[in-house]
């Protein structure tokens, strides 16, 4: 028995070790082993499996250790760069190039830091008051005063005799007593406005910011690069003119907290008269504001040289100190979330303080803020049509506990990079005398946006009006550019202009990925990080369920060929999509629609261009709607200058023809339209050739828009392009309907006329009307902002008439437009953008 054991395994050895391919020196296959004999086998195969696991080990460990040790390759995603928004290298430069050089070179934070946290000191006193210390070790300024520097200038001591002779001839008094009177007058004037900015209560009030911001606000973030930035432009001497585009209050306070915490000299800050309120107005004004009138001529048609002159000797005279200055460009707070046109009389003064000579040079700094969610609450009841309510000291009260107790999330500020003025003067002075070589006729300018300079056109020639036009406008496009993009903008975009009707978390999370890669791809300023159920959970409860509502709803799915049922639980989501609400909502909205508008520019061009076409069911069933590229980029240009007032499309060096063919070409890249390839024929071909050799250079610029004339477009009819444009499509829509019932309103003023007031309230009735009858279905047209710009664009298209009676602004249809013709005229340009496709 033992032996047939024996002979039983040493076969089944044998044919183990066959398999297995192992060499070893054993017997010939006839030796037979006893049991010991293949116990020892067993154990010496053991000993090796052992070992040969013992050597595997070290080698492992001799590569990681290499690994580690090693320098690791760079990783094949490109990290995120430090965000910033470069001065024009067109008109400025030599600035581009001015103080980055070593900044973007170090190593930067993605999302910047917070500066409302504090590091604790290495003592122990320091340690138990961490705020104290940290405020007590701020660098200290003086803020010099201005005032008898200013009451004894020669600007204003002309002023001060042109007024006196005024008042001898109204006032039937005598020269003496009108000059004592007049001289008074200015003191006083100088007086309420000027500025006492304190060093101390600057401290005081950076210890409050560290102590009460966190009570509301989540975090204040900065880039460090452009702290470094801002340091850097601070030590080389010029004056430092910040420019914030305005949102809020608490903007002016968040710069100043800013300025002081990184020890940089805190500027005087322009700030309307309807804030010198009893305390708070004391306050601001130890803070550095400086008071001007909302209204600088008390009765319309008379300036008042006096204070113009006042106020523009104190500016200047201040730079001179060495004073940094802020003023907001736009002039108030922005109503729609969209930046305002600027209004350029407080930067023309500091271009005139460059001219003169009064400074050497000053640096421009475009700065955008934005929130989360505002602080001030929202401005509903203004766009409905009710008047503002001014500031008092129990509204202050209020206004300041319901903040305290509010959450509003992050803020985040962005400086732009800063520009020399006078880098900016001698290139618009170069470009003038191009201009005046080449046509001497041509030497009038682009026509100027702001209506609100400090000077009457009386004064000021119309190149310094356009030079201090175009630096404005730079500044406010760059601020835009530079605008910091919040969770709550992207959520409040989608809602609105994709899922309007409401949509479950999942579908939003998927939109807001996809939202979120074209961000990140464009270099845009993305104030979040993180997963995007966070982040689009984390803005829901930022807006609110005033303004977005979360639902859970049970859905029942047949499975097993309807045998069973499955129950799943999703989370609706639905915009508030009824007023007054949607008018909030589309607030933080209209941030981001600054970053599609050209494209939603060109769809909606495209389906006005198509109208004929895009619903034909014969064009659609071939597949084969076309357009030309010169009939879209017209149509597109016409809705450029329709909302001359709500958008600064490009920079003013730039040529907006240029940059609507580029986002044209863009679009076609994505596929929703397709340029069609001409067919030549061997000999055609040939002969084009033959003809570039004979073009005449002077030709180029006819044989470019003999090319753009013969570029066709094919329309896309997927699903997914239609989607794409119908999307883009609806951005602009709101603002179309608007506009439209503010032309149609047009045939209502003939033979009439109507006082601003009484005009702005027909369009709104106008649009509540065609809300209720579901022609208009967007609730956000009901928006005085934009039925205002609409009538500057009437004025700036010669159909309105405006003159001034006291205070109040009366309307009424020039000569040729006063006919029901005309008017239908102007009604039919605008709506031939209101009309849609069929998408069902």
């Amino acid at each position: 028995m033992v032996d047939v054991l024996s002979t039983r395994l040493q076969e089944v050895y044998a044919k183990w070790e066959t398999r297995t391919e192992v060499t070893r020196n054993v017997e010939p296959a006839t030796t037979r082993y006893s049991l010991d004999d293949l116990k020892r086998a067993g154990q010496q195969f053991h000993r090796r499996k052992i070992q040969d696991k013992e050597q595997s080990r070290k080698i492992r460990e001799s590569s990681l250790f290499k690994i580690k040790e090693t320098e690791p390759l760079a990783p094949a995603i490109k990290q995120k760069s430090s965000f910033l928004q470069y001065c024009c290298n067109t008109c400025t430069p030599a600035s581009r190039d001015l103080l980055v050089d070593t900044v973007l070179k170090q190593q930067q934070q993605s999302f910047g830091f917070n500066i409302l946290l504090v590091k604790p000191g290495s003592t122990l006193i320091s340690k138990l008051f961490n705020y104290v210390s940290t405020v007590s070790s701020f660098k200290k300024y003086d803020y010099p005063m201005v005032t008898e520097t200013v009451l004894n200038d020669e600007r204003l001591k002309d002023a001060i005799k042109l007024t006196t002779f005024e008042v001898v001839n109204n006032e039937a008094c005598s020269e003496e007593k009108a000059f004592a009177k007049t001289k008074a007058r200015a003191r006083s004037i100088l007086q309420q406005m000027e500025s006492r900015c304190s060093d101390v209560l600057l401290k005081i009030v950076a210890w409050l910011c560290y102590k009460l911001l966190p009570c509301f606000i989540q975090s204040a973030v900065v880039l460090p690069s452009q702290m470094e930035l801002l340091k850097k432009a601070n030590d080389t001497g010029l004056p430092l003119v910040l420019l914030p585009l305005h949102r809020s209050h608490l903007d002016y306070i968040m710069i100043s907290f800013l300025m002081v915490v990184n020890n940089i000299k805190n500027p005087l800050i322009a700030a309307g008269d309807n804030l010198k309120i009893p305390f708070f107005g004391w306050f601001l004004r130890g803070l550095g504001a400086f008071y001007i009138k909302r209204r600088i001529d008390p009765v319309a048609g008379r300036k008042d040289l006096l204070y113009r002159a006042t106020l523009q000797t104190y500016i200047m005279e201040s730079l001179r100190a060495g004073h940094n200055m802020e003023f907001f460009v736009e002039g108030g707070r922005t109503r729609t979330g969209k930046p305002c046109m600027p209004k350029s009389g407080i930067l023309s003064v500091i271009v005139d303080a460059y001219m003169d000579g009064t400074i050497e040079d000053a640096l421009l700094i475009p700065i955008a803020i934005n929130y989360e969610r505002l602080v001030d609450g929202n401005f509903v009841t203004e766009q409905l049509g009710q008047p503002k309510k001014m500031e008092t000291f129990t509204s202050a009260i209020s206004a300041i506990w319901a903040t305290l107790i509010g959450h509003y999330g992050i803020v985040k500020i962005d400086l732009c990079q800063p520009f020399s003025l006078r880098e900016m003067v001698k290139t618009f002075q170069t470009q003038q005398n191009k201009l005046l070589i080449r046509s001497p006729s041509e030497r009038s300018l682009k026509y100027s946006m702001s209506n609100s300079s400090l000077y009457g056109t009386d004064v000021i020639v119309e190149e310094h009006r356009q030079l201090v036009d175009s630096i404005a406008r730079h500044v406010v496009y760059d601020s835009s550019k530079s605008m910091p993009i919040m969770s709550t903008n992207v959520v409040a975009f989608l809602l609105l202009n994709r899922f309007r009707d409401g949509c479950t978390l999942d579908k939003l999370i998927e939109a807001f990925d996809s939202i979120r890669q074209e961000l990140e791809f464009s270099d845009k300023d993305v104030a979040f990080c993180g997963e995007s159920v966070d982040i689009i959970k984390h803005a829901l409860i930022i807006l609110g369920p005033g303004l977005v509502t979360q639902q859970r709803q049970e859905i029942t799915e047949a499975v097993d060929g309807g045998q069973s049922y499955k129950s799943n639980v999703v989370i609706a989501i639905r915009p508030a999509s009824i007023l007054p609400n949607v008018i909030e909502l589309s607030y933080y909205s209209n941030t981001m629609l600054l970053h599609y508008v050209l494209n939603s520019v060109i769809v909606t061009a495209l389906y006005a261009e198509l109208q004929s076409q895009i619903n034909d069911p014969i064009a659609i069933a071939e597949n084969n709607i076309t357009v030309y590229q010169h009939n879209l980029l017209e149509r597109a240009l016409k809705l450029c200058d329709i909302l001359r007032y709500e958008f600064i499309f490009c920079r003013p060096c730039q040529e907006l023809r240029d940059i609507v063919l580029e986002t044209i070409q863009n679009l076609s890249h994505t596929g929703i339209i397709n340029q069609k390839e001409e067919a030549y024929l061997e000999d055609e071909l040939w002969s084009k050739r033959y003809a570039k050799t004979f073009d005449d250079s002077s030709d180029e610029e006819y044989s470019r828009e003999r090319d753009i004339q013969k570029i066709e477009y094919k329309l896309s009819l997927t699903p997914e392009h239609s989607a794409r444009m119908e999307f883009l499509h609806t951005m602009l829509r709101p603002l179309i309907d608007t506009y439209t019932c503010s032309a149609f309103n047009l045939m209502k003023l003939v033979g009439r006329e109507l006082c601003e007031r009484d005009l702005v309230q027909e369009v709104l009735s106008e649009i509540k009307t065609n809300l209720d009858g579901g022609i208009i279905n967007y609730g956000e047209s009901l928006c005085v902002d934009p039925i205002k710009n609409s009538f500057k664009l009437f004025e700036k298209w010669n159909v309105l008439e405006c003159h001034m009676e006291g205070k109040i602004k009366i309307f009424y249809l020039k000569e040729d437009y006063d006919k029901d013709v005309a008017t239908q005229t102007i009604y039919d340009t605008i709506a031939a953008f209101k009309w849609t496709r069929n998408v069902d």
